[in-house]
């Protein structure tokens, strides 16, 4: 039998049909689609704040019951029911009816914003990302809002990160970490369960307390923000070491780290008086002679880099730890940042001169420096004397702290923290405080600015520092506190723990422990047993720069802190 051969008309024909067909297929499809987006559109969730809360009733075993869900700003969804006043999707598995005042069109009528309230005193930008300006808005002003790019939008949060704002005629950028689209909300009290101590009052006037512990703070609760590359040690076990040490005593180390329950280090990059362990380029910028400050240099950035992978490789949490305001260094190089006199003559304090903690450009240069050393690797930046010198009160009319928007020494040091956190975010780096003990147990700031809960609730891991040395006789209900270490971190942690109940969304808990002071295994291993007993785990070991010969006195004590679930 022959084949027939098409001829080339009939291929024109063919190919014709197919191409008309295929062509009424997409008409159909088309048709089919702009039918079910006009029957069930695309909105986008509406919100005055990153999210709008909602609540879904439902029967479960013929009781009532009700669902809550935190839906993020711009979130889209897509409807299975539009009326005219309100229209339904499902979100979650859970069909949701909502008011179509919460249901917008367009992605960009999420952001129309036309004005924000700060939750607190807020420095401002001329660009975004850029240095800190003189200019500010003060809590719960009243801010007009000139743009909001849709890129600065994160629908998984709901975060609008960056408004461009007008004030005095003059544009600027504002975070918006730290402001409400609700005068209400920017002045409301977000924790009604804070306590605190009056005993300032009696120095400063009636008030100054709940002004400089309450009033001036942002209480708002924030989430720790969990890293996919970099996971947060919550049962991290430290010892403190110089850089130096890490550097020269390498294999000692990494050996403690195999033979003990160690499993991090806490490494001083920037010590005290302002000295800089690796070669930093922060200091070139911010300070006129960056050679006193690197007049000791240990490593390049590059080879610091590769010492901290090196120990991360064998299993090592890192720990950046940054001497903040106490920088004799920059102080002498920037007076007008610094406290001085009347006359503007530096004050030796403990021997040294120490910047203001109110001083933005002593808050730059230090973040600065922490952006460096999160650029190399660690897992977590800790700020050490983040606090202002003690014992200035009795001579106050005769100091200058540069306090140049009236802030309380507590709002200045979240201030700080809270502006390290959102420069730190994009490194994927975790941001700790110390803090000196004995304001937890007074409940004030012992006016060193340290008011536990402010600085709690700005930062991803709290760090207090209960030596048994520090309190006195009959201090937390113990006889003789430096003879029962054990004691004190137990009863502390304690107090800790009730405080810290009183965040929404309170940080890491990370004592230190005290070692130095001819101290045993036994009683380093007491001191853990404390924090574990009191619903904790994890510590840090100070032994000065942690020299070798120092750790060896009481290693058997450096057990693992976890608590077994």
């Amino acid at each position: 039998m022959k084949k027939r051969k098409l001829r080339a008309g009939a291929l024109i024909r063919i190919g014709g049909a197919l191409i008309a067909a295929a062509f009424l297929v997409s008409c159909i499809t088309a048709i089919s689609s702009g039918i079910y987006n006009a029957i069930h559109p695309i909105r986008y969730i509406y919100s005055k704040e990153n999210t709008l809360q909602v609540s879904v009733p439902y029967i479960v075993d013929g009781e009532a019951a009700e669902k809550k869900f935190s839906i993020p700003r711009g979130t889209a969804v897509r409807l299975s029911e539009k009326k005219e006043k309100e229209s339904t999707f499902q979100y979650e598995g859970m069909q949701i009816s909502l008011d179509n005042r919460y249901l917008k069109n367009t992605l960009e009528e999420c952001i129309q914003i036309d004005t924000v309230y700060p939750r607190r005193l807020i420095n401002l930008r001329e660009k975004k990302d850029g240095p800190l300006c003189d200019e500010i808005v003060k809590k719960g002003e009243s801010v007009k809002v000139t743009k909001v790019d849709l890129d600065d939008l994160d629908q998984t949060t709901g975060e609008i990160r960056w408004y461009q704002i007008e004030k005095d005629g003059k544009k600027y950028w504002l975070n918006g970490k730290y402001v409400e689209t609700d005068k209400d909300l920017s002045t409301k009290n977000w924790n009604t369960d804070i306590t605190y101590s009056t005993y300032w009052d009696e120095y400063y006037g009636e008030g100054y307390s709940k002004d400089a512990y309450i009033d001036q703070i942002d209480y708002k609760p924030t989430q720790t923000v969990e890293y996919e590359d970099n996971s947060l040690l919550t049962n991290c076990n430290a010892v403190h070491i110089s850089l130096e040490n890490m550097i020269q005593n390498k294999e000692y180390y990494l050996n403690l780290n195999k033979e003990t329950g160690v499993n991090a280090y806490v490494v001083e990059l920037k010590g005290d008086a302002g000295y800089l362990w690796y070669d930093s380029k922060a200091a070139d910028e911010y300070l006129n002679d960056p050679k006193q400050a690197k007049s000791n240099v240990l490593a390049s950035m590059d080879e610091l880099k590769d010492l901290i992978k090196e120990f991360q490789d064998q299993g090592c949490y890192i720990i950046g730890r940054i001497v903040t305001f106490k920088d004799q260094i920059f102080a002498l190089q920037n007076s007008k940042e610094s406290i001085t006199d009347n006359s503007g003559n530096l004050i030796v304090h403990n021997d040294e001169y120490w910047p203001s903690a109110y001083s933005r450009k002593a808050w730059m240069y230090n973040v600065a420096i922490a952006k460096e050393v999160a650029d190399c690797g660690v897992n977590e930046i800790q700020f050490d004397y983040v606090r202002f010198p003690d014992g200035l009160s009795a001579s106050m009319d005769s100091i200058d702290l540069k306090n140049t928007y009236d802030e309380s020494k507590t709002a200045a040091l979240q201030g700080f923290l809270q502006y390290a956190k959102e420069e730190l975010e994009p490194y994927h780096v975790y941001v700790a405080a110390d803090v000196f003990a004995w304001p937890l147990v007074a409940q004030d700031d012992q006016d060193i600015g340290q008011f536990y809960l402010a600085i709690a609730n700005s930062v991803d891991v709290i760090c207090p520092m209960p030596y048994s040395d520090h309190f006195s006789a009959g201090a937390m209900g113990i006889e003789d506190p430096s003879s029962d270490p054990g004691k004190v971190l137990e009863e502390y942690t304690r107090l800790a723990d009730k405080e810290m109940k009183e965040l929404e969304n309170p940080p890491v808990y990370r004592s230190w422990i005290q070692a130095y002071g001819d101290l045993t295994p036994d009683q380093i291993k007491a001191q853990i047993k404390g924090i574990n007993d009191s619903g904790y785990e994890g510590y840090m070991v100070w032994y000065g720069f942690g020299n070798p010969e120092d750790l060896d006195s009481n290693k058997a004590g450096y057990i693992d802190s976890a608590i077994q679930k």
